[in-house]
Order: structure tokens, then C-alpha cells, then sequence
């Protein structure tokens, strides 16, 4: 039983030694905090866009940055064209050849944004997703782990119940002391095993919170990050409407200049032929 009681003490070792292992790697990987959202309202200029997170904690600062500077390039030339658009609106004269292509640039350079901003939330959305699902295997490991505690605390239970009914129902002999003496320490190996065991057992179940809580957390960041990149293509999808609705206008303007529709006489044909 000496022998049985020190294999389970090695046993025991080794297993909170991978308990341990896997608390420090668990707290190695703070949750990364996300950038904050953007919501641009469909009838707003793209100014009232996306709110840039903070450079210091953005895991992706190319693309954000990348994002950031095609939208102040579609800001300043929506804002000039526009103006300009405005401006031969009001004199009520067919301009859509200069009106045309002011639109086009316009769009191309919203549409540019749109890519990139939408990229930019794409990537997030697939290193958050990564995370969640390495915290799904993560916690199935831990779940399974705390099973083997919990059966390694059954059998402990099991052989100290034992172990006490045994020594109860020895002789009192001198032999009997030694056996007693023998039946002690093999308790006090089950009892240092028990504490052991009670430990990384607290342990599994406050990372197996810990890590359900992060999980639902990174669950709301991602639907976060679905609405951003739905509010940003709705976005996308309003502005082309609204300046192909411009362009339609400066063509009506155009249609309202017909020309004169009285037959153009023509020439009279030379006598004799």
C-alpha cells in the first residue's frame, strides 16, 4: 500500500503541475479591447462615420489607418463636388457633362472607404472569432480535467474510508501499532492528496468562469463588430442611391431642353428635276 500511496502522490504531482501550466498560460492572453463603434446614420456625409479607436490598443493599425485617410480623401471631394454639383443645379441649364463626371469621382472615392472600412471590421471580426473558438477547446480540456479531478477525489474518498475502517478493526497487538503506524501515514499521504485535489479543483472552476465570461464577452464584441460592418455598407448602399438620384436630376434638367419640334423645312428642289 506504501508503494500504491506513493504512485498516487507522483500521479498527483504531475497532474497539478499541468494544472498550474495551464492556469499561467490561461492568464497569459488578456482580452484585447475593441475599437469603438462606428455608426454612420444613412442620410449623414461620411463625417459622421466611424469613430477611430485608439492607435495604442487597435490590433490592426494598418488597416485602420489605411481606412482613415481614404475617408478624409472622400470627405474633402464629397464636400468640394458636391458644392460644386450645387452650384450648376441652380442654373437651371443642361450640365450633367460636367455633373457626370463629379458624381463618378465622388462614388468611386466613397466606395474605396466602404472597401476599406469594411476590411478593416472583416479581419476583426475573424481574429475574435479565433479567440472564441480557441476558448471553446480551452474550457472542453479544463471541463474534462475537472472530471478527473473529481474521479481522483472519489477514489481518494474511497481508499481514506477504507483506510479507517481497516485500522478500526486491527488487534490491539504490537504488531498491531505498526500496522496503525503504516495505515497513518498512508492517511496523511490521502489527506495531502485531498488538498491537493480540493485546490485545483478551485482552481478549474474559477478559469472555467472566468473563461465562460470572456467567451461572452468576445460573443457581444463580434456581434458589435457585424453591426459595424452592416452599418458602414448600408452606408455604402445610401450614398450610391443618393448621387445616382443627383445625376437623374441634372438628366431632367437636360430632358426639359428639347429641341424646337416644328418640322425644319427643307430646301426646294431645283426646277427640272
Amino acid at each position: 500500500m506504501r508503494v500504491a500511496a506513493q504512485m498516487r502522490v507522483q500521479v498527483l504531482a504531475i497532474l497539478f503541475t499541468g494544472i498550474w501550466s495551464g492556469v499561467i498560460r490561461a492568464q497569459e492572453v488578456p482580452p484585447t479591447p475593441l475599437p469603438a463603434p462606428q455608426a454612420p446614420p444613412p442620410a449623414a456625409p461620411a463625417s459622421q462615420g466611424a469613430t477611430q479607436p485608439e492607435t495604442e490598443t487597435d490590433r490592426f493599425p494598418l488597416l485602420r489607418e489605411a481606412a482613415d485617410t481614404l475617408r478624409s480623401q472622400y470627405e474633402e471631394l464629397d464636400a468640394k463636388n458636391m458644392a460644386e454639383i450645387d452650384k450648376l443645379t441652380r442654373t437651371r441649364r443642361c450640365q450633367i457633362n460636367r455633373i457626370g463626371p463629379l458624381l463618378d469621382r465622388t462614388t468611386v472615392a466613397m466606395q474605396e472607404w466602404v472597401t476599406a472600412e469594411k476590411k478593416y471590421w472583416e479581419v476583426w471580426g475573424d481574429a475574435e472569432q479565433k479567440r472564441v473558438d480557441n476558448q471553446m477547446k480551452t474550457l472542453a480540456g479544463m471541463e474534462a480535467d475537472l472530471k478527473r479531478v473529481a474521479d481522483l477525489q472519489d477514489i481518494e474518498k474511497q481508499d481514506h474510508q477504507e483506510l479507517q475502517r481497516r485500522k478500526a478493526g486491527l488487534e490491539q497487538t504490537k504488531r498491531t501499532e505498526e500496522i496503525a503506524a503504516q495505515i497513518d501515514a498512508l492517511i496523511k499521504d490521502i489527506q495531502d492528496s485531498e488538498a491537493r485535489l480540493n485546490e485545483a479543483q478551485q482552481q478549474f472552476e474559477s478559469l472555467t468562469s472566468q473563461i465562460t465570461n470572456m467567451r461572452a464577452s468576445i460573443s457581444a464584441r463580434l456581434v458589435n463588430i457585424r453591426q459595424n460592418w452592416a452599418r458602414v455598407d448600408a452606408y455604402g448602399s445610401y450614398m450610391t442611391a443618393f448621387y445616382e438620384k443627383a445625376r437623374n436630376a441634372a438628366n431632367e434638367v437636360c430632358n426639359t431642353k428639347k429641341p424646337d419640334e416644328r418640322s425644319t423645312p427643307l430646301p426646294r428642289k431645283p426646277a427640272g428635276n
